[in-house]
């Protein structure tokens, strides 16, 4: 047994000194080819440093030797040092029988970089000397879909199945060919490949995946039963219980979906969508201490978030309590760059404490987005009756009767006003 293949002994076996020693006899004693080897072998194990000084070591005799080239290169990578990597890979030349396996290194190492163009330069220039391996075809499509063109990254996974190629590199290629699929927005020829691969099989992520799918084409049931799947197998998947409870909505089961989301709550207790939903169908269920519980909730985690703050002033609207809707939005943009809705539900608020100047202006800034929609024209032309404003009354009523000459109360109105008049 020589130096080499004791060292790797010690090693299987924790002996960490004794390999220590041993490393130095390998360098002293044992050939190129056997330290090649052992290169290879602490590589692989994981000792990148050992590797890396025997690597160098054979550099020196063979400065030319594109494997250990790029042996260095892939070291120099792990070790966060993308620029030597290239240096050392930039040393292999066209007629080295390591170019090509170098160009798809370098691709890697300037796909990581973002550097996308030079990437695809480099993989295009090995596929042209090597027009049929499967890794260069691989390597291709991972960089489309990492530069999002999906399109090309689905094209070249499909010359691979097509190839019969179904695993390179530990990666399942119908996997990543139904991903590509989905994100082009070919949902259903997405959701065909994972059927053909089964879905019972599916790792948890693309169980995940295919629930989306199924959402995209409105296909709930499948897609909560895919949901369910996720949670089954993994209850800390957070991600999955929001989605199962949109489903059970869509499928008109309120009270699974709220039992869903308290169970995502009980694993992840700082997700404000999970409180917003929650809070939501609560309030549709008339458990309104549960809703405004979960409200409050939602709003502590982001309280910049607009929609939680139109929810909550929505809740106070609903339950009367003005006052409290009038001091919370107090701070809103006086220029009307604020959600629209939240002006009128401050003008709503301000007109029931019969502050009218307040609920005048408030009523005004949310005239310039509902303009158009009757509830609101009906509503500011109550208020401009109560308040005794007949001209803006008349301007809010002609609007509305335009836009819905049945409406015979506002005609009715109208007509009164123009009696007046």
């Amino acid at each position: 047994m020589n130096y080499a293949e004791q060292m790797l002994d010690a090693l299987e076996k924790g002996n960490v000194d004794q390999a220590r020693t041993l490393f130095k006899q390998v360098l002293d004693n044992e050939n190129d080819e056997t330290k090649y080897n052992l290169a290879e072998e602490l590589y692989a194990m994981g000792f990148t440093g050992q590797a890396k000084r025997l690597y160098q070591e054979l550099l020196g005799h063979y400065p030319d030797d594109g494997d250990v080239l790029t042996a260095l290169a892939d070291i120099a990578v792990s070790d966060g040092d993308t620029d030597q990597a290239i240096s050392y890979l930039d040393r292999v030349h066209e007629d080295n029988p390591a170019y090509v396996q170098a160009l798809i290194a370098a691709a890697d190492v300037y796909q990581t970089q973002g550097l996308y163009e030079v990437s695809l330069q480099k993989l295009t220039t090995a596929r042209e000397l090597d027009p049929d391996e499967p890794v260069i075809i691989f390597a291709l499509g991972e960089l489309q879909f990492d530069w999002g063109h999906f399109a090309q990254a689905a094209a070249a996974y499909l010359e691979l199945l097509d190839g019969g190629e179904m695993n390179i590199a530990g990666v399942n290629v119908r996997l990543r060919y139904a991903e590509s699929l989905a994100q082009t927005g070919r949902f259903e020829d997405a959701i065909s490949v994972y059927q053909e691969v089964g879905e019972d099989t599916l790792p948890i992520a693309d169980r995940f995946q295919i629930g989306g799918l199924y959402v995209q084409v409105e296909e709930f049931q499948r897609a909560a039963d895919a949901f369910q799947a996720v949670i089954d197998a993994d209850a800390s998947y957070t991600n999955a219980y929001l989605p199962l409870a949109q489903a059970q909505r869509k499928l008109g089961q309120p009270d699974a979906a709220l039992l869903t989301i308290q169970n995502g709550l009980a694993q992840d207790d700082t997700n404000p969508e999970l409180y917003s939903v929650g809070a939501e169908l609560a309030l549709a269920q008339e458990d309104d201490e549960l809703g405004e519980r979960y409200l409050r909730a939602a709003l502590k985690l982001d309280p910049e978030n607009q929609h939680y703050v139109l929810a909550w002033s929505n809740f106070l609207l609903h339950a009367g309590r003005d006052q409290e809707n009038i001091d919370y939005l107090d701070s809103l943009d006086a220029g009307g760059e604020s959600d629209p809705q939240l002006y009128w539900n401050l003008a709503r608020a301000y007109e029931r404490v019969e502050n009218y100047a307040d609920a005048r202006a408030n009523y005004l800034l949310a005239f310039r987005t509902f303009q158009d929609q009757p509830a609101f024209l009906r509503e500011i032309g109550a208020f401009f009756r109560t308040t005794g404003a007949r001209a803006e009354e008349t301007a809010a009523l002609t609007r509305l009767v335009a836009m819905q000459p049945d409406d015979l109360d506002a005609q009715d109105r109208l007509d009164e006003l123009k009696d007046e008049n």
